[in-house]
């Protein structure tokens, strides 16, 4: 690995991540809107879903996440980073500021003190 793959590597989690507890039915569908699965972390680079399918790491997806107690459908472009068959992470791609302004308001609904530093 060169020394720029490394040093992408340990930047590329470099915001905090919320825990989504599975009970808040925040849901993360695929461009089709079929549902793919429970959203269990968020952060401003990514989050972790719990997948209803199999992913492959490195595939580019166009998804959406649907917390419909805010009333709130994000459109994203993201890239699978890690995949196996309890989780799957999803790094953002060109985040649009009114994408970014929406998770910001689900990252605040869901934070505590209890939140996973990266």
């Amino acid at each position: 690995m060169t020394k720029n793959a490394k040093d992408d590597a340990a930047n590329r989690r470099r915001f905090e991540r919320v825990e989504i507890d599975f009970q808040t039915g925040v849901f993360v569908t695929d461009k089709k809107h079929k549902r793919i699965g429970l959203l269990r972390q968020l952060g401003r680079g990514g989050m972790m879903v719990e997948p209803e399918r199999t992913f492959k790491v490195g595939k580019k997806e166009e998804i959406f996440i649907v917390d419909v107690s805010e009333n709130l459908k994000v459109h994203l472009h993201a890239t699978v980073r890690y995949a196996d068959a309890r989780r799957v992470g999803f790094e953002f791609e060109n985040l649009d500021a009114n994408a970014a302004v929406d998770i910001g308001i689900i990252i605040g609904k869901y934070y505590s003190r209890d939140s996973v530093e990266a």
